[in-house]
């Protein structure tokens, strides 16, 4: 590999500190220290869903609890070893078990001087979403008829989702629907108009139909996870059935208005890498369960020879993550790091500038989850996870 991945975040509490441990194999080196702050209970699934807004500053963090009602809560961390603190109420699910939060986008809006509004989208395993804004420390809904629901009307259908990180007046907004036409998947491309405050807020939706927005086959169960880049531009959109991940960019035709849906290289799969060492990863077809995507400046690689392109993808599943490069020269997708777990299912997110790498792992600590920061850095040597951070559960406060 050409990248360290070091963790950045210090535990923002010092209880039930676990002894650290050393782990090792052919492609990585592990050194962990884990703080786990036990506000969560049991079958809470906590990190089944991160994500972040730009430079990092707000967490949203994701419980789709199996014994009880699903929940998401947001945090906001000043970059130093002081707790995190909750925005606003815990959100809340419809039902006992329907997956809510079991995928979730974060995004901050423009705000006036010395505030800091939110925009958080839901998706649940049961059919619905749920858009939200976040103004003066309150959530108030943007969804409030079901426009972003399954459109096959599926109650158990997972609905996955995603929100670029930029704040502009108009907001893209990606929804996936992986059980769509017997698992084929679609995605599903919206524009958020307006904000909380203004009475004209409306979704419109673009590209209907587009194949490149669908799966290849049954069963591939294209929309598993979804993430952008954060303007919007540049889309990953995981196929946890089919064992892939297709990487779409949004280019202006230059004699209209209309936007074109383009392929970024080939579909990433874990043969994408051509080194003649095989991934420890392994080839499970869960692999795209979770994505997430991140931008980087154009430079050089004194190892690769050759100039890094501005996009990369993380891909989590069962038996761990990945990261792949994109080269503009090849056309292709590199893979430059990887990480295994034996935590079950990993959920990532990428900071926009793809330096900062949240895992969270919601079947570790007994069902209580975790989350795990990584930073990555430039420079040749092994995978280093050297600090961990356990996910925050959510006392019983319920929205108005």
């Amino acid at each position: 590999e050409i990248f360290n991945l070091i963790s950045f975040m210090e535990a923002a509490s010092s209880k039930n500190k676990t002894n650290s441990t050393e782990a090792s194999n052919s492609n990585a080196t592990l050194s962990s220290t884990t703080d786990i702050i036990t506000n969560s209970t049991s079958g809470d699934r906590c990190g089944a869903a991160v994500s972040a807004t730009a430079f990092g500053r707000h967490y949203a963090i994701g419980c789709p609890s199996s014994t009880g009602l699903g929940y998401v809560q947001v945090f906001e961390w000043d970059f130093t070893s002081s707790p995190p603190k909750q925005v606003g109420i815990t959100l809340y699910g419809k039902e006992i078990d329907d997956g809510f939060g079991a995928n979730i986008a974060l995004s901050q809006l423009k705000s006036p001087p010395g505030r800091e509004d939110l925009r958080l989208v839901i998706g649940s395993n049961s059919g619905y979403a749920q858009l939200w804004d976040n103004v003066d420390d309150l959530w108030h809904t943007l969804d409030p008829f079901g426009f972003l629901n399954h459109p096959e009307g599926k109650e158990g259908g997972e609905v996955t989702v995603s929100l670029p990180g930029s704040p502009a007046s108009e907001q893209k907004l990606f929804v996936g629907y992986p059980s769509f036409d017997s698992d084929l998947g679609i995605v599903r491309s919206f524009v958020v108009s307006g904000r909380t405050g203004n009475k004209n807020v409306s979704l419109t939706e673009q590209f209907d139909g587009d194949s490149f927005l669908q799966g290849s086959r049954q069963g591939d169960q294209f929309g598993t996870d979804i993430d952008t880049d954060i303007k919007g531009d540049f889309v990953a959109i995981g196929a946890g059935g089919g064992g892939y991940v297709r990487a779409i960019s949004l280019y202006p035709n230059t004699s209209s208005e209309e936007v074109k849906v383009r392929p970024v290289g080939s579909d990433i799969r874990l043969d994408t890498n051509d080194e003649e060492e095989e991934s420890s990863i392994g080839s499970g077809s869960d692999f795209g369960s979770s994505v997430a995507t991140g931008r980087v400046p154009y430079r050089g690689c004194p190892r690769c020879g050759f100039v890094l392109n501005d996009r990369r993808v993380a891909v989590g599943s069962s038996t761990g993550f990945c990261v792949f490069q994109f080269v503009e020269d090849d056309s292709r997708w590199y893979q430059i790091a990887e990480q295994t777990s034996d935590s079950g299912m990993v959920e990532v997110s990428m900071s926009p500038d793809s330096v900062h790498l949240g895992v969270g792992r919601p079947s570790a600590d007994d069902g209580r989850g975790v989350l795990d920061v990584y930073k990555i850095l430039d420079q040749e040597g092994d995978i280093r996870k050297e600090e961990s951070m356990a996910a925050t559960g959510g006392p019983a406060d319920w929205p108005n």
